[in-house]
């Protein structure tokens, strides 16, 4: 994985478990406020409701003989429908009055027209509020088919303040969750804008640190002097070369070591001797193919790995050799000239590792200056026994 993409992740995925995390902790406190909310309108509404018939006649609640409902001798709740009527124009909440457990006056309609109230809240109204006086809060219950959010309260008889029924405001859900859709889908949209915006300045970040990582990470793998792999990088990449190559391919390593280079750089002075390092980093650079390994090892010593090389093909060094060493002899870096180098050349067959193949070269370039310099020697490691 790439260094850039690496960076993506790293500084992406924290921003969205954060966001994600922020979003549903968002949401639910939404949510359990808003229910809150809900909760106190409906429980105030049924309180009032409770104070309204408490305005009302006086005495306890009973069922007479003509089965309505009456508080006292002057109340009949049964047919006082214009008290839940009026209060659900003034809130928008419905109000349901049970005797025992029995709905006896409602301002809810059925698809009739006619007034008409069940409820799967009714177990809970008979547990909790019928027997034990218990006010109930109903996030979501079902109305006559449809999906209410209702409060209940106990109803208690004046004389002795037992429980004579219950009273349920309530309100249908649709408007409700209509809110919450659409703060989820307008908090969705602003969030993703914000993240939009931060992932694109995220990227421009990456984007830009991950320029300046590749560029320092390119010049600690090449020579400042001359823009060739340093030795360690050179290394690395022959060797990881060799281990790919298939077997039928031949390993070359060519070493360059300039002749009398101290006496350029005593004469002339270093930054002569730079330049005319350069220029040689140049010459190997136009002679060799685009694919070969090209490294400055140290000082005036450089180094040519040459990849995808058959058995037919080991003549090319030679001459490549034999080419370098004319050019050098007549270039001219300001008042110097006539230069040369040593050659060493590897081959290699037998699959060996670089150190390996170095030392084939190295041995090789050792006995071109024992030939007197300014010229190349080739060794093969069928003809010569290197010990690892």
């Amino acid at each position: 994985m790439k260094y850039s993409t690496k960076l993506l992740i790293a500084n992406c995925v924290p921003i969205l478990v954060f966001a994600i995390i922020s979003l549903a902790i968002g949401f639910v406190q939404f949510q359990s406020s808003i229910y809150d909310e809900k909760r106190g309108q409906l429980k105030s509404t049924a309180l009032a409701a409770m104070a309204l018939y408490s305005s009302h006649g006086y005495g306890d609640y009973a069922r007479k003989a003509d089965g309505n409902v009456w508080r006292g001798m002057n109340f009949n709740v049964s047919l006082e429908t214009s008290v839940v009527d009026d209060l659900k124009e003034q809130t928008g909440a419905d109000i349901t009055f049970f005797f025992e457990d029995t709905p006896e006056m409602t301002s809810i309609f059925d698809a009739n027209g006619s007034r008409f109230v069940k409820t799967d809240a009714i177990d809970q109204i008979y547990e909790y509020t019928l027997k034990e006086g218990a006010q109930i809060w109903c996030p979501t219950t079902n109305i006559n088919g449809s999906p209410c959010h209702a409060y209940i309260i106990p109803i208690l008889q004046e004389s002795n303040g037992k429980i004579a029924g219950a009273l349920m405001a309530s309100q249908s859900t649709k408007g409700f969750e209509s809110i919450i859709h659409s703060y989820v889908a307008i908090t969705l949209l602003v969030a993703g804008i914000v993240l939009g915006i931060a992932f694109a300045f995220i990227r421009w970040y990456v984007d830009r640190v991950s320029k300046e990582f590749y560029e320092v990470s390119d010049k600690s793998k090449h020579d400042l002097l001359t823009g060739l792999y340093n030795k360690r990088s050179f290394e690395e990449e022959v060797q990881k070369t060799i281990d790919n190559q298939p077997p039928e391919e031949v390993s070359v390593l060519l070493i360059f070591d300039f002749d009398n280079f101290k006496t350029i750089n005593d004469t002339y002075g270093h930054a002569i001797g730079d330049e005319v390092l350069k220029a040689f980093g140049n010459v190997l650079g136009r002679a060799f193919r685009t694919h070969d390994i090209i490294g400055r090892i140290g000082g005036d010593e450089f180094m040519v790995y040459m990849p995808q090389m058959l058995a037919e093909h080991l003549k090319r060094p030679d001459e490549i050799s034999q080419e370098i060493l004319n050019e050098l002899a007549g270039m001219e870096i300001g008042p110097a000239k006539h230069f040369s180098c040593s050659i060493g050349i590897g081959t290699d067959s037998k699959g060996y590792n670089f150190q390996t193949l170095y030392k084939l070269a190295d041995k090789a370039l050792y006995q071109s200056k024992e030939n007197g310099k300014a010229c190349y020697v080739r060794y093969s490691s069928d003809d010569v026994i290197i010990d690892d």
